[in-house]
């Protein structure tokens, strides 16, 4: 059995819209955030804070941050495995491409295969 075409292009418009809010969240913060700088600020977070350990994590106010460090030097390291020319270009393919892809994909065949279920479901009580 097959998934009806105006179905699946309902489906393709769900998950597009699903995929703008993220975009849509990321634009508001842009527009109302501070602008970025790579100054040490002694009231919150920089990019200073970025490339430098960020001094404002102790134990107590964030363990995530001392336990999910390793994993993003890691990360960091990977990404610059073509050298650190290629580092921007592979986060932006990786991050922006290919993961929002990936999830796209996987988040259409999940809502076609509801559908396809439900109709099969219905078929069987007929």
């Amino acid at each position: 059995m097959r998934v009806a075409l105006r179905i699946r292009l309902v489906l393709g418009l769900v998950v597009l819209l699903m995929a703008l809010v993220p975009v849509a969240f990321g634009v508001y913060l842009n527009e109302t955030s501070p602008a970025p700088t790579t100054a040490r600020l002694a009231g919150r977070c920089s990019r200073y804070c970025e490339a430098h350990n960020c001094p404002h994590a102790t134990p107590a106010n964030s363990p995530a941050y001392f336990r999910l460090r390793p994993v993003y030097n890691a990360t960091v390291q990977g990404l610059m495995g073509g050298g650190r020319q290629w580092y921007a270009t592979v986060n932006i393919a990786f991050y922006l491409v290919l993961i929002p892809l990936l999830l796209l994909w996987l988040t259409y065949g999940a809502l076609r295969n509801a559908v396809l279920i439900r109709q099969l479901k219905s078929l069987r009580r007929e």
